[in-house]
């Protein structure tokens, strides 16, 4: 694989202050013949505008979450360094950092591309987009009365639901919200969309899996708009405040995440999940 020479390292202001985070820094400059940080607290603007080989994010999954987005829109590859709790994303352990980033430096690693989810919020004549890496949801914000709304896959009604929401999710985001409402956890290289209900009202409204080349369309009853908002990975909260319908289909473009060349996804499912396996 290609040389790193080119970084971008991506996280809060709290975890830049690390003495960790310092040691990776002086590490990356030895090596590389660029390294800039950007913290969640700044403004892009201070960020170099060099293409990078790799945008390194360092916290938990919410940062490595913010960090996709850039990664996606410029087409970079992403690491992420764990220093949350349970690392799905930032699957990078500390113990491991030094030997692991030396090896990705030297071109040793391999890219996992995962499905993006692309939503377009349509409100009157406006429309709103953005990308998901893990789901887009629709819920109630902050008033405990359901929404009700119509599902469709390729303009095919498939459900009435009287819910808290609706989880949208990629096979990445199988392992986040969705699986916290019943979703079947799902190889992150497989070709679906899952649609998962929010604590439904009818026992009979299960998760579907979809294909991700179908795309979905959720219609919000005018009754429940003023309780509803949609966000995209937990996030880019969008308040709905009229009639709106949301359009969401897989992304064009798919994000490459970088991981060691001995990385195994099940490996690492069972070790952040605490799987009791027995020889």
């Amino acid at each position: 694989m290609k040389k790193i020479r080119k970084v971008l390292i991506y996280s809060t202001s709290l975890f830049l202050k690390k003495n960790e985070t310092n040691s990776i820094i002086k590490y990356l400059s030895k090596k590389c013949a660029l390294v800039d940080t950007y913290s969640l607290d700044e403004n892009f603007d201070k960020v170099s505008t060099a293409k990078y080989d790799l945008v390194l994010s360092i916290g938990g999954d919410g940062i490595f979450l913010s960090a996709s987005k850039y990664a996606y829109l410029n087409s970079t590859p992403i690491l992420g360094l764990n220093f949350g709790r349970i690392g799905f994303l930032a699957d990078l352990d500390k113990k491991d950092l030094q030997s692991k980033i030396k090896e990705v430096l030297e071109g040793n690693y391999v890219v996992d591309k995962r499905t993006l989810l692309s939503g377009d919020v349509v409100v009157d004549d406006k429309k709103y987009k953005s990308i998901s890496l893990n789901d887009i949801v629709i819920n109630n914000r902050g008033i405990l009365k359901m929404i009700e709304m119509n599902i469709y896959v390729n303009e095919n009604l498939i459900t009435k639901q009287r819910s808290d929401g609706v989880i949208i999710a990629t096979p990445t985001g199988s392992t986040a919200y969705a699986m916290s409402n019943g979703c079947p956890i799902v190889s992150p290289n497989s070709n679906v969309i899952c649609i998962v209900p929010i604590a439904p009202h009818s026992y009979g409204q299960r998760s579907v899996i979809i294909n991700n080349n179908d795309n979905v369309l959720i219609e919000i009853n005018k009754k429940s708009i003023k309780n509803a908002q949609v966000t995209f990975d937990g996030s880019n909260n969008l308040t709905l405040e009229s009639p709106s319908k949301i359009v969401i289909k897989k992304s064009k473009k798919q994000l490459m995440i970088v991981h060691p060349c001995n990385y195994d996804y099940f490996s690492a499912l069972s070790k952040k999940l605490k799987y009791e396996i027995k020889s």
